[in-house]
């Protein structure tokens, strides 16, 4: 039944308030706030069914879609273009040593163990195997202190992993629909997004910069800033290439414009004030679709308590096949580095969200026969990398702080000698 507009717009000023509550404690004791938002959607939905999560999924989809669109955007205006194209060749070394094989392994794996048709476990490999959430590994990589290049690595492989997990998830549900399975078309697929993706979306990157920097006085600019960042999802996701990959690019050339000043020597582009004021509306607008996705992800989870120690017994073997890749990948990709000694750093921010969340529910909307079992298995995973997400930013944050005092201890004796 249909909720009353009072009630909706009250438990909508609730979970805002808890959200934003949830933001102040993670900041304080580094433990992500969308562990308690997705609890506090189960608490809302399949426990007490004060909102049934069942009308949401129509739509969710589509809200995971755009808070992905929104927090890559603003991840990629933080980042710097130089720093990325330094360690780009690291980065993908990365999430093609983590993604690729986890999503082969999960999918043979749940093949083997529970009798899924090969193609559908491979779809769910594909939506749970390697990627790592922006709109956590993000804010908490910077909020740990970690160097500028450790930050910058977590964040472009975070976007790539979500990149990766959607193209092959799109290969491998293509075959399904068709009926047909075939390796050299599924990596066309890849190369042919990825390719399409980088030029359409630094092409229109390009223009629309120009375009920005003559209209920049004028008012609701950050509107139409949105504007064009849609139209480049759109365009690129029409010729064929990643949308995602596109939003991402758009969103670093915008944060490292001035490196376009080169081909304006005579008028340079001057974007400061704007790409501060973007900075912060953005920050907001990500902030308010992130909590409500995760509150909506739990009101949509289905509790079977009969089944709630053999789904648990099932995360924790997705889990442990991670960590396993993440590991190997994070070892060569660091190896002989300087971020090599962040390298456990690295592994433990495997926080999973938006995508898995995301392509789970497309399964769901477009009939897939486990979809539904796949929806509250990426749930439990996305809870249970969360668990170690947050137990590595406390271990984090507890060696950083006994490295400091060492130091601080070792600077005073060493000032002690000196004066003696």
């Amino acid at each position: 039944m249909a909720q009353p507009d009072y009630v909706v717009f009250g438990l909508v000023s609730g979970i805002i308030i808890l959200g934003f509550g949830g933001e102040l404690f993670f900041k304080r004791t580094g433990i992500p706030s969308f562990l308690f938002l997705i609890f506090v959607g189960i608490l809302l939905g399949p426990i007490l069914g004060v909102f049934p999560g069942q009308q949401l999924e129509p739509v969710l989809g589509i809200i995971a879609t755009l808070t992905l669109i929104m927090v890559i955007f603003y991840s990629g205006m933080d980042t710097q273009i130089r720093t990325v194209l330094s360690g780009s060749g690291r980065i993908l070394v990365q999430v093609t040593l983590y993604v690729i094989p986890s999503t082969f392994a999960i999918g043979f794996v749940t093949s083997f163990l529970f009798h899924w048709e090969l193609i559908q476990a491979l779809i769910f490999g594909s939506m749970v195997g390697g990627e790592t959430t922006a709109a956590v590994v993000i804010p908490l990589s910077r909020g740990l202190n970690l160097g500028e290049n450790t930050v910058t690595f977590i964040t472009v492989e975070s976007v790539l992993n979500s990149i990766f997990s959607v193209v092959l998830f799109t290969a491998f549900i293509g075959s399904y629909q068709t009926g047909t399975a075939s390796v050299e078309g599924a990596l066309t697929i890849i190369a042919s997004k990825f390719s399409v993706g980088i030029v359409s979306g630094a092409v229109l990157s390009f223009v629309w910069i120009i375009i920005l920097n003559h209209l920049k006085e004028y008012r609701y600019t950050y509107v139409f800033t949105m504007g064009l960042v849609f139209a480049t999802y759109a365009i690129s996701s029409t010729l064929g290439g990643s949308g995602i990959l596109s939003i991402l690019v758009f969103g670093v050339l915008l944060g490292s414009y001035k490196i376009l000043n080169s081909l304006f020597k005579t008028r340079p582009l001057e974007m400061d004030p704007l790409q501060k004021q973007l900075g912060v509306f953005q920050g907001e607008i990500s902030f308010l679709l992130e909590t409500l996705f995760f509150v909506f992800l739990g009101l949509i989870f289905v509790v079977n308590f009969s089944q709630i120690i053999e789904n648990f017994v099932i995360g924790f073997l997705l889990l442990g096949l991670l960590l396993v890749f993440r590991t190997f990948a994070a070892s060569v990709s660091t190896l002989k580095s300087e971020i090599a000694k962040d390298r456990s750093k690295i592994v433990l921010l495997c926080a999973q969200g938006l995508t898995p969340a995301t392509l789970a529910i497309i399964a769901v909307n477009d009939g897939l026969p486990l979809g539904a079992i796949f929806l509250n298995l990426v749930t439990y995973v996305i809870i249970l990398t969360n668990i170690v997400t947050t137990a590595g930013s406390l271990w984090i944050t507890n060696s950083t702080s006994r490295s400091a005092r060492k130091e601080k201890i070792g600077l005073s004796f060493r000032g002690d000698e000196a004066n003696s």
